[in-house]
């Protein structure tokens, strides 16, 4: 957790709300979630997996998906994540729905708010890319146990529940 206001170099307190706040200059830091895109996408009844190649949870299968970078729009970053992850291009994008979850970290967690995309069909040859080791289809019952973050396991969850056969 950060000590120091960055603004003036006062020290932080948590305040009721759980908000680090700063007793110099009044700066609070709200600790808001930081946006996220992620796709859930299929080809013939089969969902898309990655397996992380970085910490937090290296080594565990995730959905495709990033970071929002300034400028960019949620589908922008979903378009760009799956290109530079898995090598294709997203087509047929109809918006899934919000989530929230964690950023497990060990200096300091964050909770991230999750734009999902559902893409259907998308174009190109699969690769393993980027941060990711290996890219691969799964049916629903041979899903992997070790899926990462909460906020995709709730997404699988609620796809499953809505798209099983």
């Amino acid at each position: 957790m950060y000590s120091y206001c960055s603004i003036c170099g006062g020290r932080l307190k948590l305040n009721k709300e759980k908000n680090l706040a700063c007793g110099q200059c009044q700066f609070v830091n709200y600790r808001n979630p930081r946006p996220t895109a992620t796709a859930l996408v299929l080809r013939k009844n089969k969902l898309l997996l990655v397996k992380r190649t970085r910490a937090p949870l290296k080594g565990w299968w995730d959905l495709p998906g990033g970071f929002v970078e300034r400028n960019e729009t949620a589908r922008q970053t979903l378009a760009r994540e799956l290109k530079e992850e898995t090598g294709l291009r997203a087509s047929h994008i109809k918006f899934f729905g919000t989530y929230v979850g964690t950023y497990p970290s060990s200096f300091d967690p964050f909770h991230i708010l999750t734009i999902v995309y559902l893409v259907k069909n998308p174009q190109g040859k699969l690769k393993a890319m980027d941060d990711v080791s290996e890219s691969r289809w799964f049916a629903e019952k041979e899903l992997p146990k070790k899926i990462a973050f909460d906020s995709n396991q709730k997404i699988i969850k609620d796809f499953l529940k809505i798209y099983a056969q």
